[in-house]
């Protein structure tokens, strides 16, 4: 375990670099989406697309959405990989639902047709999960518009989720791509954190990771975290891990909104830090890197206690003998 955790006594990282669907924090407003856009791809309605800003959750929104709808019996393809394109494109989707591409594309599209037809006539619900997909040319959201055009004769075989960023909508309102954009039956746009979403959210995080209502932050610098991160969750967690190395240096476990400018500058987001001087944020530098060689002395002490005591211990039960 990594000593600041350690030292903080919790069980994992409360925020990581990295999307976190096993710790899912939610909103009726997101809940409700999930609900809908799974009704729609189970119904075999068409085309769920869910945008939103860098860091504001569209990964984990759509591996919650992945899991859920497998838990139904689904079969589902994850696309992650959008510098994919066209034929290449089409051969992973192929990949990923566990067929073998050939070289023709003409070939790949009859086989991903037999296959999805198999799953329709089972009963199994065909969901093609592409993540990034502000990344993917005209030629290739032509060719997923193509896809949706397998249909049994009363419904369509193949259902599809676009996830990517806002510039997916600006693509997707040009002419050529009506088509597509016309089979969109569900939405999804996620929000950042308001002020009091954004106080939970943090909550939420460190009671996850056990932390058992020892860390907290005041109202004022709940304040500075939503001014700095603009209630953009990415930024909430690249703010708050360095916070976690200031509360180990300074000994406190209240933060306080002097470290939350402190980790904002430290976390690069100048733009919302103008009222930092360089004083106040080369302290901040400095108390994270104290703060690994304090957390791991704090670590290294408690093992020699632990060592010493479970040696002291065995002499005693060895003497009895």
């Amino acid at each position: 375990m990594h000593p600041v955790l350690a030292a903080l006594g919790l069980s994992h990282a409360p925020f990581p670099p990295t999307p976190d669907a096993a710790h899912y924090f939610t909103t009726p407003d997101l809940e409700r989406d999930l609900a809908e856009a799974q009704h729609c791809l189970l119904g075999r309605k068409g085309f769920v697309l869910l945008t939103g800003e860098v860091g504001q959750g569209k990964t984990t929104f759509l591996r919650r959405l992945l899991r859920a709808v497998e838990a139904k019996g689904a079969r589902s393809s994850l696309i992650f990989n959008t510098f994919l394109q066209g034929p290449d494109l089409l051969a992973a989707v192929l990949r990923d639902f566990g067929l073998r591409p050939g070289r023709d594309a003409a070939g790949n599209i009859t086989r991903l047709n037999r296959f999805l037809l198999t799953c329709w006539r089972s009963g199994t619900t065909c969901v093609l999960f592409i993540d990034d997909a502000q990344n993917l040319d005209a030629g290739s959201l032509e060719l997923l518009r193509l896809l949706t055009n397998l249909e049994s004769g009363q419904e369509k075989l193949l259902q599809i989720v676009l996830a990517g960023q806002p510039e997916l909508e600006d693509a997707l309102r040009a002419h050529g791509l009506r088509q597509l954009a016309s089979r969109i039956v569900k939405h999804v746009r996620l929000a950042s954190l308001d002020a009091p979403a954004l106080a939970r959210y943090v909550d939420f995080r460190l009671d996850c990771a056990g932390d058992e209502r020892r860390i907290r932050l005041d109202d004022n610098a709940l304040a500075a975290l939503y001014r700095h991160s603009a209630g953009n969750p990415r930024r909430v967690h690249l703010i708050m891990d360095r916070c976690l190395y200031g509360v180990i240096a300074k000994g406190d476990t209240r933060i306080d909104a002097a470290l939350v400018c402190c980790a904002a500058a430290e976390a690069g987001f100048a733009p919302t830090a103008r009222g930092l001087s360089g004083g106040l944020a080369r302290r901040g530098i400095a108390l994270f890197g104290i703060a690994l060689l304090v957390a791991s002395s704090l670590v290294a002490t408690a093992i020699t206690v632990a060592t010493s005591s479970t040696a002291d211990h065995s002499g005693v039960v060895h003497g009895r003998g």
